[in-house]
């Protein structure tokens, strides 16, 4: 190892026309010290990396901006009157920064591009507890939810793969469009949404893809409910709804 190590170093300081070097004083822990210091005094180093990334696998930042506010303010009415979870916020604005690098891969199944890149490359500030947690988050932002079914632990990662999911779902035309008035609200495992009707009618693309995330959730054992989608579904006369 030594001697590869040697080899390496050498032709690095052969190429960059380095002429000597001398060995640091400071050591891990100060790194560390330093990163946490950044984070409190909010110069996080990953928010850095995050825009490095976007910027290295061009991104879309519109779309990011369009996704990831929508995702945050579902996520807050998830909570309702719970405090705010600012870690799991600070990984959904990530994740929607992220959810889409893997395009410049494949567009085909590019969540999982995106979420291998995230995953396995090096990505200063983040550990790789965080980078695996992140790169879940984004696998999970579209397409089959059970292959990630069983990996997150707890209530709170669910809420913001739904988040997530919603926020891809309602953007999925990428315009510089607002989008519907949505009130969210969560009871035990049973997700709760009222979209505007009008704006459903509307986009009846939109309105069989969510149809399909009902069934998606259902799958792993979660209720979705858009009580919208029903009313559309049998029409504006209330004595069809019954039938």
């Amino acid at each position: 190892m030594l001697p590869g190590g040697l080899a390496i170093m050498n032709a690095a300081l052969s190429e960059l026309k380095i002429d000597g070097m001398s060995i640091a004083t400071g050591a891990m822990r100060q790194g560390i010290l330093y990163d946490m210091l950044g984070r409190f005094h909010h110069h996080d180093m990953r928010d850095l990396t995050v825009s490095q990334f976007m910027q290295r696998y061009h991104a879309d930042s519109k779309q990011a901006r369009r996704v990831g506010a929508l995702a945050l303010e579902l996520h807050r009415q998830f909570r309702g009157d719970r405090k705010v979870d600012e870690h799991a916020q600070q990984f959904i604005a990530w994740a929607a920064k992220l959810h889409e690098i893997g395009i410049s891969v494949a567009y085909s199944g590019y969540n999982r591009h995106s979420a291998y890149i995230i995953q396995n490359a090096d990505m200063p500030g983040f550990s790789r507890m965080e980078q695996q947690e992140l790169s879940l988050l984004v696998l999970a932002h579209r397409r089959s939810l059970r292959k990630i079914h069983g990996q997150l632990e707890n209530k709170v990662d669910w809420d913001s793969v739904m988040a997530l999911r919603l926020a891809a779902l309602i953007h999925r035309s990428r315009g510089d469009i607002a989008p519907p008035e949505i009130r969210a609200r969560i009871k035990g495992q049973n997700y709760r949404l009222k979209l505007d009707h009008a704006w459903l009618e509307s986009n009846p693309l939109t309105v069989a893809a969510l149809r399909e995330e009902i069934q998606e959730w259902a799958s792993i054992g979660f209720g979705l409910e858009i009580k919208a989608l029903d009313d559309i579904e049998f029409g504006s006369d209330p004595a069809l709804a019954g039938q």
